[in-house]
């Protein structure tokens, strides 16, 4: 999609702060991280959301997830997707977000 920044990002036509990337996805820092080590995993091919997503491209989705999780090392997280306008997404390019936590973060997440 021409005017989607992940898909700039992706394009490397904007600058980004990679955790890792494989043929499918990319995984980068936010601008505004949540949390310390907060990522996104997010498919290098335009999406809007997460039911978008052809069926075959779930499972490396969840192995990327896997990846990142023990690239950073962490225990403790919250694995998120907003999918939709009204979901609170900024981005109409779906991506997850993947939140380490630790006693103490200040970061309240409501369900």
């Amino acid at each position: 999609m021409e005017d989607c920044v992940f898909c700039k990002i992706v394009k490397g036509e904007l600058p980004s702060e990679k955790v890792l990337e494989n043929n499918d996805f990319i995984v980068i820092k936010p601008l505004n991280p949540e949390v310390e080590g907060h990522s996104l995993i997010i498919p290098k091919e335009h999406y809007k959301t997460f039911s978008d997503i052809p069926q075959e491209l779930y499972k490396e989705f969840l192995k990327t997830t896997k990846e990142t999780i023990n690239k950073l090392e962490i225990e403790s997280y919250n694995l998120v997707i907003n999918s939709g306008k009204d979901s609170g997404r900024e981005i109409p390019h779906v991506h997850m977000h993947v939140l380490p936590r630790k006693k103490g973060d200040g970061f309240k997440l409501t369900v």
